[in-house]
């Protein structure tokens, strides 16, 4: 399966390709809040430290190939040894801090790292997968001093002296993404340079990105959405990131006056925030304001010019950025429809995507001249899609692409990669999806059980269900996602677990419901202790009745949300 254009597979590639060529060295390039204050990392010292760290790894005996993994939120010594580790030969192996000690050590005992970068806030965990994990040689802290002991701070490190980089190639692996398989096994996406470069070049083709735009950053870079949308492709263009390490709507447009930033990466659950916050200020700015605000809303459907719009709403455009904030791209989540056509109404650009990490990510994508609401947009330059199904009556099939983006493969796991990519390449994703005439994609729905949260997060039911399935209170257990019914969340997927309990403890409590469902709550809650908090279900539903099966005793989840429906029509 190729993942780089025909006979470019041995490619030499420069290990600083994406660090701004051509850019200002004296230009900010990254930029952290550290309390009221921000650090700026101009792009001369990121590639100066970049040369020194990964000096220290080649001379610390670091082969090529070797794997390298992060263990950090995203800030600028991420993004140091990130291109320390390619300049020295190695592969990344991003890691989402939100894992628990147990789910890192499985990740990290499959990718077999010689090294882990860790934050300075992350050494105790880190100290904790290393008494787990064999053939983890050294520790490398993240800021701060040398609290960690025996462990190295990357400080010390940036003015080692150069040795010569690596040779990197575009078929080569540059990073492995893990994601959970359906039995909680990690499986590692293996993604190349090939791969990176395809998603970088066609963002820049398709956007207009200049180095005069400023990202705010608040995606982990374990994802590569933010590690392709919201790094490489910003310091390919010699553009600023700035990092900020909230959700918070007012703390984030804090962020973005004080930076003037340009453009964002987002999820569904932050535009779901945003619009909310921003119509309890419009409530709370008298009686008459409301009325105005919703008829000047009406009428700029009908407004073509963004200017017009954005002078209608000029007071919102100077509370969310002082005027310089003018598009939001939002992945990882399906995106509310009236979120979806809030935004542009007020003047701000909306560009919904579709992806896995499987396809580096991007596969579709609305732009600036093609862009239909609803939709996930168009394919990108060069990616193929097809829709497959049963019955050619339906409208729908099961999303199929193939082009550069796809991924090498899943790490050490060939069986698993011919199980999602047949012999002619194509990368079947197991969603659902429509195309209407004009070639834009509609996710409908998905062939496979994964929960995607609002904040763009993947759980795998099978992985929770396996955690549960260890007690021998619960005789049968369903994970499903459930469209939330509260607050802001509302109408996003959240993890519910369906409970059967063994005979016994059902017939001492069977008089007290009540006191039945807070032992199934504490039985959950003690059994996903290990799993990070995403994972575990944020509701527990008991039923005394043995849950709906296939002839192998599979429970069909289908029968189960129309049990839950049913539940849920009563109760109102």
């Amino acid at each position: 399966m190729a993942t780089t254009p025909r006979g470019a597979e041995d490619t030499v590639l420069e290990w600083d390709a994406f660090i701004g060529p051509g850019a200002d060295e004296k230009r900010t390039a990254l930029a952290v809040r550290d309390g009221d204050h921000w650090q700026d990392t101009s792009y001369a010292r990121l590639r100066r430290h970049a040369v020194g760290v990964s000096s220290h790894l080649i001379a610390a005996g670091l082969t090529h190939g070797d794997r390298v993994a992060i263990l950090s939120a995203s800030r600028p010594e991420w993004a140091v040894a990130f291109f320390a580790i390619i300049r020295g030969g190695g592969v990344v192996v991003p890691l989402d801090v939100k894992l628990t000690v147990p789910e890192l050590a499985a990740q990290l005992s499959d990718a077999s790292p010689r090294v882990l970068f860790a934050s300075a806030v992350l050494v105790e965990t880190a100290r904790q997968v290393k008494s787990r994990v064999g053939g983890l040689e050294q520790v490398i802290v993240m800021g701060g001093e040398d609290a960690a002991g025996a462990f190295v701070p990357m400080a010390a490190l940036t003015e080692t002296a150069p040795s010569p980089a690596r040779r990197r190639v575009a078929d080569e692996t540059a990073v492995i993404t893990y994601t959970s398989g359906t039995t909680g096994t990690p499986k590692g996406v293996m993604t190349t340079f090939g791969n990176l470069l395809f998603e970088v070049e066609a963002s820049r083709r398709i956007f207009e990105l200049t180095s005069r735009d400023v990202y705010l950053s608040m995606l982990p870079l374990n994802h590569l959405f933010e590690l392709t949308g919201g790094l490489l492709v910003p310091l390919t263009t010699g553009a600023q990131v700035c990092y900020v390490d909230t959700l918070y709507p007012e703390e984030i447009m804090r962020s973005i006056r004080e930076r003037g930033a340009t453009r964002m990466l987002t999820v569904p659950l932050f535009l779901t925030l945003l619009k909310a916050g921003i119509e309890r200020q419009v409530q709370h700015a008298g009686r008459v304001r409301p009325v105005v605000f919703a008829v000047m809303l009406a009428a700029a459907r009908w407004i073509p010019w963004v200017s017009l719009r954005k002078a209608l709403f000029h007071t919102v455009h100077r509370q969310l950025g002082g005027g310089t904030l003018g598009e939001f791209c939002s992945g990882g989540a399906p995106l509310e429809p009236s979120v979806e056509d809030f935004f542009p109404r007020l003047g701000f650009a909306v560009y919904q995507g579709y992806g896995l990490t499987e396809t580096s990510p991007a596969v579709t994508v609305n732009t600036p001249g093609h862009r239909r609401l609803g939709s996930v947009g168009r394919a990108l330059p060069g990616v193929a899609i097809r829709l497959i199904n049963d019955d050619p009556n339906r409208g729908e099939g099961e999303i199929l692409t193939r082009g550069p983006h796809v991924m090498k493969g899943y790490y050490k796991r060939d069986d698993l990669t011919r199980e999602v990519i047949d012999q002619d390449g194509w990368l079947h994703t197991g969603d659902l999806g429509r195309l209407d005439e004009d070639l834009f994609l509609y996710v409908t729905g998905r062939i496979k059980n994964v929960i995607v949260l609002g904040g763009g997060k993947n759980v795998i039911p099978e992985e929770v269900e396996a955690a549960l399935a260890r007690s021998p209170r619960l005789k049968e257990v369903c994970v499903v996602g459930r469209p939330s019914t509260d607050g802001l969340a509302a109408g996003h997927e959240q993890v519910l677990a369906v409970v059967v309990p063994e005979e016994a403890l059902a017939s001492r409590l069977l008089e007290s419901p009540e006191a039945l469902h807070e032992e199934m709550e504490d039985e959950v809650e003690r059994l996903v202790h290990d799993l990070a908090p995403y994972k575990r279900p944020s509701n527990v539903v008991v039923s005394l009745e043995e849950l709906p099966k296939t002839s192998t005793r599979k429970v069909k989840r289908l029968l189960v949300h129309e049990w839950l429906d049913q539940r849920q029509e009563t109760a109102s």
